[in-house]
């Protein structure tokens, strides 16, 4: 029986992983985390209470690990604190971002995993704010990569499914459900790539099972989708109708509507595009088709009584905005 260390493993990501683990059996599990997230969740597994940026790391320490998985990395310091806590562990998995690639050509499409990352400076490497994110995660793939450890690397996009906390695809069905009246960035044309969180659960369990080594591999279910594809399809499975109402990418950067964040899932470009060839050629995983996964989603969502999600501009906001477009100002 493989012995794994999860750190994190009860939000999200891991939260899926752990009970996809647990169903098999095949695992002997601990989890190391700072027992904040669900800490009522998985009672049977063994724990290590502790914040990976402390010397709690240490506690890791001496115990021979198969193979880590590493879901809770965002600082190069921190990584560096578990790799100097460890010796012996037969695998690092480590599961990073496309955020890594460097977007300075907006024209380029579907990027595979030899084109260019970002660099990571000084004041990045330790900076707290969202801006460095893919710098930090890019720096801590080099880290893991200079090692001597054999390892893996999952570039995941926009994830999304079961559990997600995040409500970025969530803002776009709770539109369709719930509201008369939708605003679309673009048409919602603009194409990005997305990660169906039980595709990204089995590249982990796949890259545990078999004998996979410094290899690095970009996990997409979805190459190339939009917001107009996401609602089209919300739309027919939710059965319901609402009016589409369409702001130009000058409109909405003019009245100061902020990418990703004021509106969730819109960049203006079609550069968060990412290839997944290598994953399935390598691998030979199939990804779960993208109807499927979003059925699958909205079922979960039914679940919980469709909460109004916390991600995106108020609805004051976009109904302001609705209006200006729609008395043609």
């Amino acid at each position: 029986m493989k012995k794994l260390l999860i750190l994190g493993g009860t939000n999200f990501i891991g939260r899926n992983l752990v009970e996809r683990l647990l169903e098999s059996g095949a695992y002997d599990i601990t989890l190391f985390n700072r027992q904040r997230t669900h800490s009522n969740l998985f009672p049977a597994v063994n724990r290590i209470k502790g914040d990976r940026e402390t010397n709690d790391i240490k506690q890791i320490a001496g115990k021979n690990w198969d193979c880590i998985i590493d879901l809770s990395c965002y600082y190069p310091d921190a990584l560096e604190r578990v790799l100097d806590s460890v010796h012996g562990v037969s695998k690092y998995l480590f599961v990073s971002t496309c955020s890594v690639y460097d977007n300075a050509d907006k024209r380029a499409r579907l990027r595979d995993e030899q084109a260019t990352i970002l660099s990571c400076s000084p004041e990045q490497r330790v900076d707290r704010s969202p801006t460095s994110y893919g710098n930090r995660k890019a720096e801590c793939e080099r880290i893991l990569q200079g090692s001597g450890i054999s390892h893996v690397i999952l570039r995941p996009a926009l994830v999304f499914g079961k559990y997600d906390p995040t409500d970025r695809l969530y803002y776009w069905l709770y539109q369709v459900k719930k509201k008369n009246e939708l605003l679309l960035p673009e048409a919602g044309e603009r194409l990005f790539s997305t990660t169906y969180v039980f595709d990204l659960v089995e590249a982990i369990v796949h890259s545990i099972k078999h004998d996979v080594d410094s290899e690095v591999y970009n996990v997409i279910s979805r190459p190339e989708t939009s917001i107009g594809q996401l609602v089209a399809l919300a739309k027919e499975f939710l059965k319901t109708e609402c009016l589409v109402v369409n702001g130009t990418a000058d409109f909405l950067l003019k009245n100061d509507v902020t990418q990703w964040t004021d509106m969730p899932l819109w960049i203006n470009g079609d550069h968060f595009t990412y290839s997944n060839q290598k994953l399935e050629r390598d691998l030979g995983l199939k990804m779960i088709p993208f109807e499927t996964a979003l059925k699958e989603t909205i079922a979960y969502y039914e679940t919980l009584s469709w909460p109004e999600p916390q991600y995106g501009m108020s609805e004051e906001r976009k109904n302001g905005l609705i209006g200006v477009l729609e008395g043609g100002c």
